[in-house]
């Protein structure tokens, strides 16, 4: 029975939550319907489905999660692994990721992302990616896993055309900590790009819409924004107090521990550090 796994995932968790197959009624789910689902003889809509599993303050990807015995979807362990070959500056990992999966037609934009976070993407590529990108109506993880690896890499244009879409009904994904986290990141590398391009009023904006999507757990999202921020006051406001600023925060983060995000904001602030003194010889 195709449909055996889903329907006895669902079976545990209605038991685990103490609820009957009749209360489900109120989402237009009848006693039969579940029943046969939860017996693998049918499927119930997704939308219900949805809901369903909201009724049991489960979301869409922790069920995936639990029919999966705790098994990623192939496609997020491999942005798992493009983070954490990010956070550890692994480019041979990336080089590798590329390498391995740019010839597959399904995996190729995740191939992109990898290489976009060591080299510049070729015009194919980034054609390749805003081709896809244009046609999205329904943003999940897939999508903005690659905006948050690659985005800086589009083409202003069409970027401008992103922060549009995206911010057009931006509490579609505050309210979803995989979302929120994956919008942050390409928020956070847009403001270091627009720095670097000289464009503040941008970087300005796109910081103020950062500080809109924070929840009060969202710790890494708002030491982050917090560099980007130093990052923006370096650049346009006040060079030393922007250096002391990130100076500062890279010093917090060695000592509570956190060296991966430290290493990764430190690059960051030697690259800027750098870009300074060429342009003051």
């Amino acid at each position: 029975m195709v449909y055996a796994r889903y329907g006895k995932t669902f079976h545990n968790l209605r038991i685990q939550h103490a609820l009957s197959l009749s209360d489900f009624k109120d989402l237009g789910i009848s006693k039969a319907a579940l029943s046969n689902f939860e017996n693998g003889k049918s499927m119930i809509g997704f939308d219900r489905l949805d809901f369903a599993l909201q009724k049991m303050n489960t979301s869409l990807y922790d069920y995936s999660l639990i029919i999966n015995d705790g098994q990623q979807d192939d496609y997020i362990s491999l942005f798992t692994d493009i983070e954490h070959a990010y956070y550890a500056n692994n480019t041979k990992v990336l080089q590798n990721i590329y390498e391995n999966y740019v010839s597959q037609e399904e995996y190729q934009l995740i191939a992109y992302a990898a290489k976009g976070l060591y080299a510049q993407l070729c015009k194919e590529e980034i054609s390749h990616l805003e081709r896809y990108l244009k046609g999205i109506q329904y943003w999940g993880l897939y999508e903005l896993s690659l905006l948050a690896n690659i985005g800086h890499r589009l083409s202003p244009e069409f970027i401008e055309y992103l922060i549009t879409t995206l911010f057009s009904n931006p509490t579609a994904y505050a309210k979803t900590l995989y979302y929120r986290v994956l919008l942050q990141r390409f928020l956070y590398k847009m403001v270091l790009a627009y720095c670097d391009r000289g464009q503040s009023l941008a970087a300005q904006m796109l910081l103020e819409k950062s500080e809109q999507l924070f929840m009060p757990g969202d710790i890494l999202d708002r030491v982050k924004r917090s560099f980007a921020k130093s990052y923006y006051t370096h650049t346009f406001v006040d060079p030393q107090k922007g250096k002391k600023e990130m100076l500062e925060l890279l010093r917090c983060l060695l000592k509570i521990g956190a060296t991966e995000v430290h290493a990764t904001l430190k690059r960051e602030y030697t690259r800027k550090m750098a870009q300074k003194n060429r342009s003051e010889k």
